[in-house]
């Protein structure tokens, strides 16, 4: 239940502040509020004892460390920097089978700022934040780059990341990318794949594992190792996990919105065929009412891997 409190009062909070009909109205009257409001406000939300001023004097546009320190480390982590990490020794070890000089267990593809996408088990494919990816892993982790990723191609990688969203988690051997599954690996290699990211060095084997993606960091050449500079961004997160889950929200949420919507139009795309079967609308209607829906995708950022469409 507290979980649920804290969703809904950061999601509130954030969603009114983006909304451009009701958006300024509700931020004068949210700055006007006295501290004790805003202190629930952020309780609610998560935010730590000690960095409630923190929070409000974000709420009133107010300087703060945490603005400050985020306009310092933004743009360290770049979409489609690969995080390796050990946090299962067992399994980072069993991988010097397939590589002499492995020490990863996980792989993690950064979608955007400090938002990863994560394919792990039960949860399938989901965005979460760095820190939370980072949460149980061992020191040593690494971020590495390709050389060839940069501003051309990010709305190509983040279009990528999208689209698998809510892939159930499974590993089974395959050289192509996997239409109904991921797993840590498989996902990083199959959004490479699908921006076309040439010379990147992932293998196409049937199982492809973290192991494979040490040896891109150390030996291949087009890849580089970006630790150091993209450890502040990862550090700040740490610092302020919970601010920072409070400003990624509406990206994370209007992706599930996203893909809610599509479902949604599955469903009445379904209706108005049993409809004109059932001879309850002509078939003129019928057509009429699919290219509606159809022009609407069309002007749409995002499709998924579940709901594509008939061309």
């Amino acid at each position: 239940m507290q979980e649920v409190a804290r969703n809904a009062a950061a999601a509130d909070v954030f969603r009114l502040m983006a909304s451009e009909d009701k958006g300024a109205k509700f931020v004068e009257d949210l700055r006007n509020l006295p501290d004790a409001a805003l202190t629930m406000m952020g309780r609610l939300s998560g935010v730590p004892e000690n960095q409630l001023q923190i929070f409000r004097a974000m709420i009133r546009n107010e300087d703060n460390e945490f603005t400050r320190g985020l306009d310092q480390v933004g743009g360290l982590l770049q979409p489609g920097d690969v995080i390796l990490m050990t946090s299962n020794q067992a399994l980072a070890s069993a991988q010097r089978a397939l590589y002499k000089n492995a020490k990863s267990s996980h792989v993690v593809l950064v979608h955007t700022d400090f938002i990863c996408i994560d394919a792990v088990p039960k949860k399938g494919v989901s965005n979460r934040i760095v820190s939370e990816v980072l949460a149980d892993a061992e020191p040593g982790w690494r971020v590495i780059r390709h050389k060839s990723v940069g501003q051309a191609n990010t709305d190509g990688i983040m279009r990528a990341c999208t689209f698998y969203l809510a892939q159930p988690y499974l590993i089974l051997p395959s050289k192509k990318s996997a239409t109904n599954f991921a797993y840590c690996s498989e996902l990083a290699r199959k959004v490479y794949r699908d921006v076309g990211v040439t010379n990147s060095g992932i293998p196409d084997k049937s199982i492809i594992a973290p192991a494979h993606f040490d040896q891109l960091a150390d030996e291949h050449a087009e890849w580089m190792n970006v630790t150091d500079s993209a450890r502040p961004a990862i550090e700040f997160c740490q610092n302020y996990p919970e601010l920072v889950r409070m400003i990624t929200k509406l990206f994370i949420d209007g992706l599930k919105l996203n893909r809610q919507r599509f479902e949604d139009r599955t469903k009445q795309l379904a209706e108005i065929q049993r409809l004109a079967k059932a001879g309850k609308i002509t078939k003129e209607q019928a057509k009429e009412a699919t290219a509606q829906i159809r022009e609407i995708e069309r002007n749409m950022n995002h499709t998924f891997w579940d709901v594509r469409r008939k061309s």
